[in-house]
């Protein structure tokens, strides 16, 4: 009994849903703040009922105008006024500040007093938390900016607008449900040569296992002349044999793709935000990755999420950059992510005899070396860089699994903590102001958003510099 009694109380509690109505992009409602007024209404017009009088008269008609004005108003506002908030830059790298411009319209005759915006965005830091007021016919606009201090995918949104009426009765919502997704980019850096995975090719770049028509190559099977092949391709040799022209078809280039092995077990990370393993390990995939494909090699990624695999098909050409950088924003050890043994025999399917697999790890276990083994018997070439756990805090140090690697054929590279650092403005502009207030309340810009050396400018200063 007094259970069922305190559920009646918290459905009383509740505020009830006077009116709603769902539109494109957003859900209206109405709600009752609480029950005294209509109660007192109601109690006015049975006490009118049960003993007219003037005085109680008065009293019902009193209450009844306050109700239908606020509700009046509240529905007014509910229709009438409209928010909305657009981002700048969809896409952003770490160091970026983040800029919305906010809009505040209020179309309806009546002023909105308050309108307070509620946020349920996952962006770290930020929050679009604030309480305006418009008058009648009258539209407002600010901005709201946050440093993007994490890599990853965000969303902005779903929101909530709040408004009410000047008597405190009913609560007027607006929940825009369509979030904005927010993408914050890894760093990037120029990496030392010694680093950068020995890819040796002969004649040019081309598509993945695509024929070389250079005759540094060797011939590896022959076709029917097609027009437009050059004479010197022409196997004449075959063509006297077979009465037709037949053409010489080239070994494709050494290396067709790279693919970079990213290791997100938790179980082998230390150190936390920037200065951990983790960030140091995605930031040498997202440094690579940007190297090699200046490179015009073919590059992939794949590393292990929870217990999915997430790959990036190998492709040639820089663009491709931005692919493995949406793919690394969002990464991070979750619990029951896959070891990277497991993930070397995921992938040994979509690996040819010509691609090289460069592993990213801190881990030292004895496992995954030999399961990389397991994979360059297929054909395909292997490498490993390490990041050192000792640097980070951890007992072992990498360079003791170097004799290991290098019994069982595979080259061993290490990184230790602090070696590679990020570029600043490295995907172009800093979008990032900073400013000064002076004594007298003027504000002076000391940073405006600016552009930066490219990636390939930076390195080549880096290379310049005295060893």
């Amino acid at each position: 009994m007094i259970v069922r009694l305190l559920k009646a109380l918290g459905s009383f509690r509740r505020r009830p849903v006077i009116w709603r109505r769902a539109e494109a992009e957003r859900v209206l409602t109405i709600e009752l703040r609480g029950w005294l007024p209509p109660a007192l209404l109601a109690v006015a017009l049975a006490w009118y009922a049960a003993a007219p009088a003037a005085v109680i008269a008065m009293s019902v008609a009193a209450l009844a105008g306050l109700l239908l004005s606020a509700w009046g108003w509240a529905r007014t506002l509910a229709t009438r006024v409209v928010a909305g908030r657009t981002l700048r830059y969809a896409a952003m790298q770490v160091g970026d500040e983040m800029e919305e411009a906010i809009t505040l319209a209020n179309r309806a005759p009546l002023p909105a007093l308050w309108a307070e915006f509620v946020d349920r965005s996952d962006l770290p830091g930020y929050a679009l938390a604030s309480v305006r007021g418009a008058d009648g016919h009258s539209e407002i606009h600010w901005r709201a900016h946050a440093l993007c201090s994490r890599r990853g995918r965000f969303l902005l949104g779903p929101w909530e607008l709040r408004l009410g009426d000047p008597f405190g009765i009913f609560l007027v919502r607006q929940v825009y449900l369509q979030p904005q997704e927010l993408v914050v980019y890894p760093s990037l850096a120029a990496l030392p040569r010694r680093l950068l995975p020995h890819t040796p090719t002969f004649g040019e770049h081309r598509l993945l296992r695509q024929p070389l028509p250079a005759e540094t190559l060797n011939a590896i099977i022959t076709r029917p002349y097609v027009p437009g092949d050059a004479l010197r391709r022409v196997h004449w040799r075959t063509s006297a044999r077979r009465g037709a022209y037949f053409t010489k078809v080239f070994e494709p280039e050494a290396t067709s793709s790279v693919w970079l092995l990213a290791d997100f077990d938790p179980a082998v990370h230390l150190g936390d935000g920037d200065d951990s393993t983790e960030e140091t390990m995605v930031l040498l995939a997202a440094s690579l990755a940007a190297q090699l494909l200046r490179q015009g090699l073919s590059v992939g990624l794949a590393a292990a999420h929870g217990e999915r695999v997430i790959v990036v098909t190998p492709r040639p050409g820089p663009l491709h950059l931005w692919a493995h950088l949406r793919a690394l924003a969002p990464l991070h050890p979750l619990p029951g992510t896959l070891p990277l043994d497991a993930l070397l025999h995921a992938i040994g399917p979509l690996l040819s005899v010509r691609d090289l697999i460069v592993t990213l790890t801190p881990s030292l276990a004895e496992a995954w070396p030999r399961a990389l083994v397991q994979v360059a018997h297929r054909g395909a070439r292997a490498e490993a860089i390490l990041i050192d756990p000792a640097s980070f805090g951890g007992l072992a140090e990498a360079r003791a699994l170097l004799p290991a690697l290098a019994g069982l054929g595979l080259p061993g590279k290490v990184v230790r903590r602090g070696e590679i650092q990020p570029l600043t403005a490295a995907y172009g502009a800093l979008r990032r102001w900073e400013f000064l207030t002076t004594g007298t309340g003027r504000a002076v810009a000391l940073q405006t958003p600016r552009s930066a050396p490219t990636l390939e400018a930076q390195w080549a200063a880096l290379e310049a510099r005295p060893r």
